[in-house]
C-alpha cells in the first residue's frame, strides 16, 4: 500500500470513532428505561467503533497529511463507515429480543434494513424502515433521533470542536459541504457552530414541550427537527399532535435551514437584518410565502378545503428538507406532489442543516440569467458588471461560481434520473412516475417525506438506490464519486 492510500486511514479511523462514543452516550438511556438488553448492543458498537478507530489511527498516524483530492475521499469513506458501525445497534437489539416482538423491531433483523436506518439517521434524512417508530423500544428511538442529531452538524465539525486541527483541515471542512467561517480558526468556527447548535436545540426542545408534546417526544422531536432529520416517534410524525404543536415545529425547522454564520449574527450583535439581507436567505423567505400559498390553493382546488395549516407545515417541511409530516402524502394531488418534490430539490441555505442542491446556488444560476440577458441587450461584453449579494465580482470569479453551481445541479439531476428509473422499476404498480421521483427527491435532499414506498417490503435493489442517494445528498455528490473512482482504480490494478 502506497503512502497515499495509507494517509487517508488515519483521518477515518479518528472519524470512525464517532459513532463508538455516542454509543457510550446512550447507556444511560437504555438504564432508565430499564432496557438492559440494549446494554451489550451499544456496548459492541463502541468497542468496535473505537477499537478499530485507534488502531487505523495509531497504525498510520505518521504519515503524511493529505491532499484536496484525498479529503473528498477520505470524507466519503469515512461516512460510508459510519454508516456501518451505525447499523449495529438496531441489527444486534432485533437479534437480543425474542421472537414475539412486534414486526417493526424484526424487521432490524434483517441487516439490509438496519443499514437503510443508519444512513438515513446519520444523513439527517428520515425515511425509514421502521413501520411504526412507536413500537420500538425508547433506546433505539433514542439512537434514531441521536444519530440525526449528530449527522445533521456534520462529523467533521464535530471532530474539530474538541480536537486540535491539522493544516489540511480546511479541506476536510469544505469537504462536508461547509464553507463558512464563524471565527478566525475553524476550530473556533467549529465550537461556535456547536454552541449555536446546543442552544437552538434545547429552545426547540423547550418550544414542543411549552406546547403541549411529552417530554420524551419533545427530546427526540427536537434534536431530529433542528437538525432537519425527521425521524418520529410516534409511528405517524406529527399527524397525531394538535395545531398548536404542529405549529410550534415550523420556526424549529425554519430555524435549522437558516446558515449558522445568519445566526451568529443575531446572537452576538443582535443584527436580525442578518436573516434576510442577503439573496439566498431572501429566497428562502419568498419561497416559503410562495410555497405555502401555492399548495393551500391547490388543495382547495383538489380537496375542496382550505388546509392552511397543512399546506404551511408540509412546505415548510419539503423546502427545510426535514420530512416531519401532518398528512400522508399519497393522498395528495400530483401537481402538489410535483411541488414538494421541487422544494426538496431547492433545499434552503448551505451552511445550515438542510440538504437539497442549496439556494446559494439555486440564486447563482438565477444570476447567471440575469447577467446573460443583460450582455444580449449591451453592445459591448466590456459595459457588462457582475454583482451578487451586493458585491462586485471579476468576470472569472462570476464564472468560476456559476461553474461550480451548474455542475452540482447536473449532477443532481443526473442523479435523481438515474435514481428515479431504477426505483420506478422496483416499486409496485399503484405507485406513479411522479411518486418515485418523490421518493427519490427526498433521498438525494435528505428530506424524508414518502409516498409510502419506503418501508421493510421494498425490493433490495430500491433499498440500495436510495441508500446511495440519501449518501450522495448528504456529501452533494462529489467525495461520493471520488471515493468510486478510487475503488474502481484498485480493482484494475
Amino acid at each position: 500500500m502506497s503512502s497515499d492510500q495509507k494517509a487517508p486511514l488515519r483521518v477515518v479511523g479518528l472519524l470512525m470513532q464517532i459513532p463508538g462514543m455516542m454509543a457510550l452516550a446512550s447507556l444511560p438511556i437504555c438504564l432508565f428505561f430499564t432496557e438492559y438488553y440494549a446494554i451489550l448492543p451499544f456496548l459492541l458498537t463502541a468497542a468496535v467503533s473505537v477499537g478499530m478507530g485507534q488502531l487505523l489511527f495509531w497504525r498510520f498516524r505518521q504519515e503524511k497529511a493529505i491532499r484536496y483530492r484525498q479529503t473528498l475521499l477520505v470524507v466519503a469513506l469515512s461516512w460510508a463507515v459510519i454508516f456501518a458501525i451505525g447499523t449495529l445497534p438496531y441489527w444486534l437489539i432485533a437479534l437480543s429480543l425474542d421472537g414475539d416482538t412486534a414486526a417493526t423491531i424484526s424487521a432490524f433483523r434483517d441487516v439490509w434494513n438496519a443499514l437503510f436506518e443508519s444512513i438515513s439517521g446519520f444523513t439527517s434524512t428520515g425515511l425509514s424502515m421502521a413501520r411504526d417508530a412507536s413500537q420500538l423500544p425508547h433506546c433505539l428511538q433514542w439512537w434514531r433521533s441521536f444519530t440525526q442529531w449528530v449527522g445533521g452538524i456534520g462529523l467533521v465539525v464535530l471532530t474539530l470542536s474538541v480536537l486540535e486541527p491539522s493544516s489540511n483541515v480546511q479541506h476536510l471542512y469544505s469537504a462536508e459541504t461547509r464553507e463558512e467561517r464563524l471565527a478566525p480558526t475553524l476550530r473556533e468556527t467549529a465550537q461556535e457552530i456547536w454552541k449555536i447548535y446546543l442552544l437552538y436545540t434545547g429552545a426547540s426542545i423547550l418550544l414542543l414541550a411549552l406546547a403541549g408534546m411529552p417530554p420524551w417526544a419533545a427530546l427526540n422531536h427536537g434534536l431530529a427537527a433542528i437538525a432537519t432529520g425527521g425521524f418520529d416517534i410516534t409511528g405517524s410524525s406529527f399527524q397525531t399532535y394538535p395545531p398548536g404543536v404542529q405549529l410550534a415545529a415550523v420556526p424549529i425547522m425554519i430555524a435549522g435551514a437558516i446558515s449558522f454564520a445568519a445566526h451568529a449574527q443575531v446572537l452576538r450583535r443582535g443584527q436580525v437584518a442578518a436573516l434576510w439581507e442577503d439573496m439566498r436567505h431572501r429566497a428562502l423567505w419568498l419561497l416559503l410565502v410562495i410555497g405555502t400559498l401555492f399548495l393551500l390553493l391547490e388543495q382547495r382546488w383538489y380537496a375542496g378545503q382550505w388546509l392552511w395549516i397543512d399546506s404551511l407545515f408540509q412546505w415548510t417541511s419539503a423546502l427545510t428538507t426535514c420530512g416531519f409530516a401532518v398528512v400522508q402524502e399519497q393522498t395528495w394531488s400530483p401537481t402538489a406532489k410535483a411541488w414538494m418534490t421541487t422544494a426538496m430539490i431547492l433545499g434552503a441555505v448551505s451552511g445550515s442543516t438542510v440538504g437539497g442542491l442549496k439556494l446559494d446556488r439555486v440564486v447563482v444560476l438565477y444570476q447567471a440569467v440575469v447577467w446573460y440577458l443583460r450582455l444580449i441587450y449591451r453592445e459591448s461584453p466590456e459595459e457588462l458588471r457582475y454583482e451578487l449579494n451586493g458585491r462586485a465580482l471579476s468576470e472569472q470569479e462570476a464564472h468560476r461560481q456559476l461553474k461550480s453551481a451548474a455542475v452540482l445541479a447536473a449532477l443532481w439531476l443526473i442523479a435523481l434520473g438515474v435514481g428515479t428509473t431504477l426505483l420506478f422499476h422496483t416499486i409496485d404498480t399503484r405507485y406513479s412516475l411522479i411518486d418515485a421521483l418523490f421518493e427519490c427527491a427526498s433521498a438525494l435532499g435528505t428530506s424524508g417525506l414518502s409516498v409510502g414506498i419506503t418501508g421493510p417490503d421494498l425490493f433490495w435493489l430500491g433499498k440500495l438506490t436510495l441508500m446511495l442517494l440519501m449518501w450522495m445528498g448528504r456529501l452533494e455528490i462529489v467525495a461520493v464519486l471520488v471515493l468510486f473512482s478510487w475503488l474502481a482504480q484498485l480493482l484494475q490494478r
